[in-house]
């Protein structure tokens, strides 16, 4: 009697295929914690360098921005900065929005458990592609192929560099599903899963899904050319390709309008290509980082592509097998030899970075590559003969050992992490010390102690020290001017007071660390600035065309600024600080984006406000709107006349108003498109 025996299920396979994709990588990254020390099982996190600086604070900025409904503007920095642009660039996650539910003493854990999610959403994705595009009878072979292949991606050496920058994993994660949908809209013209997906992605990061979008402007022309396609054929897909993306990306441009114009405001946006052409990095250099346990470049260095041997082994198979299509091999075979090589000419770098220059962190596109080789390395064992196949899943399992720990091994040696205690070491002194301060109108407060970045965003009080890329050119030469220190060139500034600037940026609180205390003592010692200006004061015209770069930067600087706002017929400081508070602003009304107060003043002149100059700012006096102008290359004012007066200021991002109405035509794009290409192939979508 002949033995029966059960073929495997397919759907079984593909089941497995996901959840082992998920789970080993979120396996490798919890003993990683383990072993690192991490939340939860340590006091450390992920939430350093970058994270430590810049996105932390952030993040705990725009909790409490969710909280109060106010996401258009904040005073936690610079005197004032458009927080909308800023957290387009930085905070757009919607998985944060999670985070912002969260107790704030279980909120650094929440951040380090979420980067374990996107890790290994990273691997379930990809896998995801695989098994709907990829076919392969031979279950087993499958099952260890797309495994390996996905595990690769979400442990690769990307992931592993980047790990720390909590903006960019968004876009890693959403990749094979954004390929997937590009591939559904090229095959069968179903657009609805690229629009979504591909919007998501712009919502997440701006800035790294403008590399994705050129990927996937060269990844339709790798999909028009691999298969033989008539020439209608390509022209109608490439017509519903165009629209898709402008719909995806104008669905985003609620936010993408208001960050344009934001970026078009900073330092960066005035750096171009200079010099000649040439290649960053040798052949040796971009083969040494495909090997495991290659160390993380993370300042400089060649780009970060290790997702394992194997992989890099199938892909030359695939260009070899003749039972793939020569056509195939060689539109493949173009496609990664162009993406490794525009990562090293100096050009493409340039173009693939938005047109400027890394600052550090070299090669961010460089997980496109990694993903392209991983797609085609999939691809080839189903082409391949072993005469033993047990060789080839032998060879599978220890790929994906070697994988996982070549991800452990230079995740415990390289990894930057920083402790929890240092990470939060002032939050709950100012809590406290935020509870004890009069919360009426309006002030600020700065401090003398440690040179944190973005204390005011963390610690949620109003102060001047502010570290983005966000950050305008006037912001950064102004305070630069005024002989402030840095962090990073043309994106930071340190406050370092004195007397001048602590009054007339209206700081009423400065606090100094306590040399000696204990656990239950504060941290500070608090001194209250009673000279300190209002929010906005009557100064003399010459403020307006001040031009601070004149002077050496420091005192005389900061004398200038004071001179030219001061009244002429008066010398005293002391009587001039009381003079400005006579015909100063009484606020009776304050939110973030919206101002209102009296003012009397004693004679005609500029009003003068400790606030940037931002044409989102509309000023009116007794009700009618008045011109804005900008004084002292940076800060706000208005010709006011002598007399009582009621002032409002209220602040609407820029481009915002431009931007829902895009986003608003754009939904209706993707609703429409998938709408017409449901009933034109008489399925859903």
């Amino acid at each position: 009697m002949k033995k029966l025996t059960r073929k495997p299920n397919p759907d079984r396979t593909d089941i497995l295929i996901l959840l082992y994709s998920f789970f080993i990588p979120a396996l490798v990254v919890l003993v990683c914690f383990l072993l690192k020390g991490l939340a939860p099982f340590g006091e450390r996190s992920l939430v350093s360098m970058d994270g430590f600086s810049q996105y932390y604070p952030m993040l705990m900025n725009m909790s409490e921005a969710v909280k109060e409904g106010e996401l258009f503007y904040s005073f936690k920095g610079a005197l004032g900065f458009n927080l909308w642009a800023q957290n387009a660039y930085y905070t757009n996650s919607p998985l944060w929005l999670l985070l912002y539910q969260l107790p704030h003493s279980f909120q650094v854990t929440a951040i380090d458990l979420i980067i374990l999610l996107k890790v290994s959403l990273a691997g379930l994705f990809f896998a995801l592609r695989l098994v709907k595009k990829e076919s392969d009878e031979n279950y087993i072979r499958r099952f260890l192929t797309f495994t390996l292949c996905s595990v690769a991606y979400a442990l690769s050496g990307y992931m592993l560099a980047f790990i720390n920058q909590l903006m960019w994993t968004d876009v890693i994660v959403l990749l094979p599903l954004i390929i997937l949908g590009a591939e559904e809209l090229f095959e069968k013209r179903k657009p609805l899963l690229y629009m979504t997906t591909l919007f998501l992605s712009v919502w997440s990061c701006f800035y790294i899904s403008y590399m994705v979008c050129l990927f996937l402007c060269l990844y339709f022309v790798y999909l028009s050319f691999k298969n033989k396609h008539s020439f209608r054929y390509i022209l109608q897909r490439g017509v519903l390709f165009a629209f898709s993306s402008l719909f995806a990306g104008g669905a985003a441009a609620v936010v993408l309008v208001p960050t344009a114009k934001a970026l078009q405001l900073t330092m960066a946006s005035d750096m171009g290509f200079e010099g000649t052409l040439q290649l960053k990095y040798t052949l040796f250099e971009f083969l040494k980082q495909l090997l495991p346990f290659s160390g993380v470049s993370l300042e400089f260095g060649a780009p970060n592509l290790y997702c394992s041997v194997a992989a890099v082994f199938l892909v030359l198979c695939f260009f070899l097998l003749k039972k793939v299509s020569l056509r195939e091999r060689v539109v493949s075979f173009v496609f990664v030899t162009f993406m490794a090589f525009s990562m090293s000419l100096n050009l493409g770098e340039f173009i693939w970075h938005g047109f400027h220059y890394p600052n550090q962190l070299p090669a961010r596109q460089s997980f496109l590559l990694i993903f392209l080789i991983l797609a085609l390395a999939s691809k080839a064992p189903r082409h391949l003969s072993f005469k033993k196949q047990g060789f080839f899943n032998f060879c599978c399992i220890l790929s994906i050992i070697t994988v996982s720990l070549s991800f452990m091994g230079v995740f415990l040696k390289d990894t930057w992490t920083s402790r929890q205690e240092s990470l939060q070491r002032y939050e709950s002194s100012f809590e406290k010390l935020t509870e004890d301060l009069d919360k009426d109108g309006f002030l600020r407060m700065e401090w003398t102690a440690e040179k944190k970045n973005n204390l005011p965003q963390q610690c949620t009080y109003n102060g001047i020290c502010y570290y983005s890329s966000t950050m305008t050119a006037d912001a950064y030469n102004f305070f630069q001017n005024l002989g402030m220190e840095r962090y990073a060139a043309r994106v930071s500034t340190h406050y370092t007071g004195s007397e001048i600037t602590d009054d007339i940026f209206g700081i009423k609180y400065i606090l100094r660390e306590k040399k000696v205390y204990n656990s239950e003592d504060e941290r500070f010692e608090v001194e209250v600035n009673g000279d300190c200006l209002p929010l906005g004061y009557l100064s003399k015209k010459d403020v307006v065309s001040l031009d601070l770069s004149e002077y050496k930067k420091g005192k005389e600087s900061q004398q200038a600024l004071f001179d030219s706002i001061a009244p002429e017929s008066i010398n005293d400081y002391s009587d001039a600080l009381s003079y400005l508070k006579r015909n100063g602003l009484q606020i009776t009304e304050f939110d973030t984006d919206y101002i209102k107060g009296t003012a009397t003043t004693e004679e005609d002149g500029v009003f003068l406000f400790s606030i940037p100059f931002d044409e989102g700012w509309k000023v009116t006096v007794d009700k009618k709107e008045v011109p804005t102008q900008k004084a002292a290359g940076y800060l706000l004012s208005i010709e006011l006349l002598k007399g009582e007066h009621e002032l409002e200021l209220s602040y609407t991002v820029p481009g915002i108003k431009a931007g829902l109405i895009i986003s608003l035509v754009s939904v209706v794009g993707i609703f429409a498109t998938a709408f017409v290409t449901r009933k034109k192939e008489g399925e859903i979508i």
